[in-house]
């Protein structure tokens, strides 16, 4: 018996026909599951997305989704009313509900930015009003604790050999993001966390609903937004230097607008930043991966290992950034432009 194949066994699925391995994604590996009681998604958690805090944040918002019909994966208990099941190895593995639907690789248009924008702004509306205290304490887009991770990692000696190699960028990461913080008394709303176009599910032309939900927290709603505002106004992968596209970045703030909640003074203020500022705390997680080698998957196919593929990935955000820069007069007229001054 495979691994799977036990771990399903803790389920009351009824008959297992398949299970096959979907290869996308960072962090998790996930299975899509056939069986007589339907389709369901099995993931082999990361161990960092492995704790109990983590996993009660997704039952309760899953459910409440599910409560307020928004399109979203509900998480599955095994037989003995556990949210996961244990392999012998000590690995953690959670079942949730099959969304009908297709996710994207990437956005090749402009009404794919404005529907993803649309569902965003939708999901926003649905948890507003959700009753419930987030246990986890790792929000991922806690922008000020990856600059420190970044700072502490580069004066670990053990990791000289490996800055080297990306010296350059990390110089640059610390003389960047620090002034693009956003104040913390920001509106504490709940976000996704990472929405990037692969988590926006959608039947045909239209965004329907959200996948991938481990990440969400109380947060101020731009880092969803500049989040998006990074993934979605580019092309091709995260290790490629992509220049920034400002048509769909007009298409995010159209959909928003129009199905989003209202958003404060102060955070209209922000909004023109957010897409650098995220774009950038990335390029921290991926130089700093640089250094550490524990965290984020590699394409052993086209990289030797994960040290070189962060380090392709640090350039390209970097790039990114840059170029958002030389922008930056039409992104904030087009700010203007969508959310008048109230």
């Amino acid at each position: 018996m495979s691994v799977v194949d036990g771990i399903l066994s803790r389920y009351d699925l009824g008959e297992i026909h398949t299970h096959r391995r979907l290869y996308s994604g960072l962090m998790h590996a996930t299975y899509i599951v056939d069986a007589e009681r339907g389709r369901h998604v099995l993931q082999r958690l990361h161990p960092k997305l492995s704790t109990v805090e983590i996993l009660a944040d997704f039952e309760a918002v899953t459910h409440h989704l599910a409560a307020q019909h928004f399109s979203a994966p509900c998480l599955v208990h095994t037989h003995d009313g556990e949210r996961v099941a244990v392999d012998p190895e000590g690995r953690w593995w959670r079942l949730a509900t099959w969304v009908p639907g297709e996710t994207k690789n990437k956005v090749q248009s402009t009404v794919e930015a404005e529907q993803g924008a649309r569902a965003l702004g939708r999901f926003h509306q649905a948890v507003a009003d959700i009753d419930h205290h987030f246990g986890s304490q790792h929000p991922l887009h806690d922008t000020e604790s990856h600059l420190r991770a970044l700072v502490t990692a580069v004066k670990n000696p053990a990791y000289g050999p490996h800055l080297a190699t990306v010296k350059n960028e990390v110089d640059r990461i610390l003389a960047l993001l620090p002034a693009l913080m956003l104040p913390d008394d920001l509106p504490r709303r709940v976000v996704h966390g990472d929405p990037k176009i692969s988590n926006i599910l959608f039947q045909g032309d239209k965004a329907i609903g959200l996948i991938d939900l481990d990440t969400c927290n109380r947060h101020t709603i731009l880092v969803d937004l500049g989040d998006a505002v990074r993934s979605w106004c580019r092309d091709g992968g995260e290790d490629e230097r992509q220049k920034f596209q400002v048509d769909r970045f007009e298409a995010i703030l159209r959909g928003y607008a129009a199905e989003g909640p209202p958003l404060t003074t102060a955070e209209i203020g922000h909004l023109g930043g957010a897409g650098r500022l995220i774009t950038l705390e990335l390029a921290s997680r991926f130089a700093r991966d640089v250094l550490e080698d524990e965290y984020f998957a590699y394409d052993a196919e086209r990289y030797p290992d994960r040290r070189a593929h962060n380090q392709a990935r640090t350039r390209s955000m970097l790039y990114l950034a840059d170029d958002m820069l030389a922008h930056q007069t039409e992104i904030d007229a087009l700010v203007a432009q969508y959310f008048p001054p109230r």
